[in-house]
């Protein structure tokens, strides 16, 4: 069964089923990707593990892991405080735990060489907060100084937005579009929670031409093979802290009513 919404399922994202969900969706363009290049080009997923951790601003979508001692029955020892013996007590300390975390995208490679061509990202939490982000933004430079096509795709409400000239908005989805040999412009698409996820053009190597990757029906297909709509509690509000304005929250609430009483 594919989403009740027209297009991104925020409910993915608010109850935590984003990683399965993003992972099925990079497989979904890989493959559709392989079926539509020409045929000097080859689409692979690539992957990297890295350790990130919370940033200062708390706004991880990772969970805490928080690590205690066992209570213990050793000796407390003391010290001399104005010539008096003070114990200390023994308590637990709570820290977090760097978080492994696996990051997938989709690489577009030229034969006969496999000369990297076009990078394809979905963003994940972790590259919109946190040292996780810090490290995106490193890779994103990396691509960009190497004139590399990037096609960045934020199905996410949550998070900082992507940095640009003009700020994206928050609480809308976006797709940035940097063609190496054009930058520092980029195509930026947007939309809201109410709106079909558009097409998003994935520039190749001039004079070929952009192959457009139709976002909507891999979204419908992931969700529909994820069995999100068996899992997700759409009788529960949105989170209060997920960025939708007053409007698409507003409508959102309306449109799932309206779904579960069975109007059209």
């Amino acid at each position: 069964m594919a989403g009740p919404f027209p297009g991104m399922d925020p409910f993915i994202e608010a109850q935590g089923s984003w990683l399965d969900f993003h992972n099925r969706l990079i497989a979904a363009i890989c493959d559709k990707l392989g079926d539509d290049l020409p045929g000097d080009y080859v689409a692979r997923v690539d992957e990297r593990i890295e350790l990130v951790d919370r940033g200062e601003d708390g706004a991880s979508f990772l969970p805490d892991v928080l690590v205690a001692a066992p209570s213990s029955t050793e000796e407390v020892p003391s010290m001399m405080v104005s010539g008096l013996p003070v114990a200390a007590t023994l308590n637990e300390v709570l820290y977090r735990d760097p978080e492994e975390v696996r990051h997938t995208w989709v690489e577009v490679r030229r034969l006969p060489d496999l000369e990297l061509i076009t990078v394809v990202e979905v963003l994940s939490p972790v590259n919109k907060s946190g040292s996780g982000r810090a490290a995106y933004l490193e890779k994103r430079d990396k691509y960009h100084a190497g004139r590399v096509n990037l096609v960045e795709i934020d199905l996410l409400l949550g998070g900082a937005p992507l940095p640009m000239k003009r700020p994206l908005g928050r609480g809308r989805y976006h797709a940035i579009v940097t063609r190496g040999p054009r930058l520092p412009t980029a195509e930026v698409y947007s939309w809201s929670v109410f709106d079909a996820v558009p097409t998003v053009p994935v520039p190749l190597r001039p004079p070929d031409a952009d192959v457009p990757i139709e976002v909507a029906p891999l979204v419908d297909r992931v969700h529909t093979s994820g069995r999100y709509a068996l899992t997700l509690k759409y009788d529960r509000k949105l989170p209060d802290d997920l960025p939708l304005d007053e409007a698409a929250r507003a409508w959102s609430q309306a449109f799932l009513a309206a779904r579960q009483a069975g109007d059209p």
